[in-house]
């Protein structure tokens, strides 16, 4: 084989890596030439691309370490421990407190940037610039509350993730309200001040109607929840030793009691639309479909064969109780 072959073999081979680190270099350069306010354009694409750039470089990075010694002894256990019940109990405690630390943060960004507003008035471009997290936060932070939601014992932690699922709405609603607040700040204050009031106090009701509304669908959803869960346990108590002419209506009757429940455990707890968290994963309400089915086709003749489907209803009704409100 020719010198030149030799040496440009490797190269021919590994040149795409090189997209990686280009990359990683290309979008810190566009965004600290977008700070100095000349050539944004320039600065955008360069960001962009970077990011492009290193995002498609990272596949041609994948087995680099493969014949390491140390990094595979690595890999071997982490894998080894991350599926015991141990880490995982770990990793879900993580992702719980991280959640908690960025509802923390939130709070405390808002807090801060009320008080810069406070005491520099005049700096409106800056205020502006620095409400546009606030904005992301609106977007994306239920959707990051859907991540950070433990996967492991999803009935156990049931009362949790519907509490993390509304706080996580509300704190969203709060920081899209802000951030309006701040835009109409920076496009009223400098014309009319005299408006800066009365957009306060109407932005401050647009909060309290989004906060009692996301309160309020929670309250109704749980105490529908909690009914139909007790129609279906006592449509599920008249199978067992009912007559043997009557055992299909009975049963029947629990599978009818059973689509209602499953449509509310589907139902979103935060929100009405589509993009909303559901009150259990969709394959949590699949397992227990596929017990109830069971427990309903046995229960005739075993009156122990719907002891874990009925100790399940009770965890969801558990769940509903510290929000029951008969009248909301």
């Amino acid at each position: 084989m020719p010198i030149w072959n030799r040496v440009m073999a490797p190269a021919r081979s590994h040149w795409r890596k090189v997209f990686l680190p280009v990359g990683f270099a290309l979008n810190p350069w566009g965004n600290e030439l977008y700070k100095t306010g000349h050539h944004r354009t320039a600065s955008l694409i360069l960001f962009f691309s970077g990011l492009l750039l290193a995002f498609y470089g990272v596949r041609f990075w994948r087995g680099f370490t493969d014949s390491w010694r140390t990094p595979k002894r690595i890999r071997r256990w982490v894998t080894a421990r991350q599926n015991t019940p141990e880490w995982i109990a770990r990793w879900d405690r993580l992702k719980t407190a991280t959640w908690g630390a960025v509802v923390f943060a939130v709070g405390l960004y808002a807090w801060k940037l009320l008080g810069r507003i406070a005491t520099e008035p005049d700096r409106v471009n800056a205020h502006f610039g620095s409400a546009m997290p606030l904005m992301m936060i609106w977007v994306l932070f239920p959707l990051y509350g859907q991540g950070a939601e433990p996967k492991n014992s999803p009935m156990e932690r049931l009362s949790g993730r519907i509490w993390r699922a509304v706080v996580s709405r509300m704190v969203a609603n709060v920081a899209g309200v802000y951030f309006v607040g701040v835009t109409l700040y920076a496009m009223v204050f400098p014309k009319r001040a005299s408006l800066l009031v009365t957009v306060t106090v109407t932005l401050a009701i647009a909060v309290v109607v989004a906060v009692h509304k996301t309160w309020r669908r929670l309250r109704r959803l749980t105490t529908q929840m909690y009914k139909n869960v007790q129609t279906l346990k006592r449509d599920l108590d008249l199978i067992h030793g009912s007559e043997t002419e009557k055992t299909g209506e009975k049963r029947d009757a629990a599978r009818r009691s059973w689509d209602v429940v499953r449509l509310d455990l589907r139902t979103s707890v935060d929100t009405g639309y589509g993009f909303g968290t559901p009150v259990l994963p969709i394959e949590t309400i699949d397992e227990l479909n596929e017990k109830l089915e069971k427990a309903i086709t046995a229960f005739e003749g075993d009156k122990d064969a719907a002891v874990e489907v009925l100790a399940d209803l009770d965890k969801i009704q558990d769940a509903c109780t510290s929000w029951i409100d008969s009248v909301a």
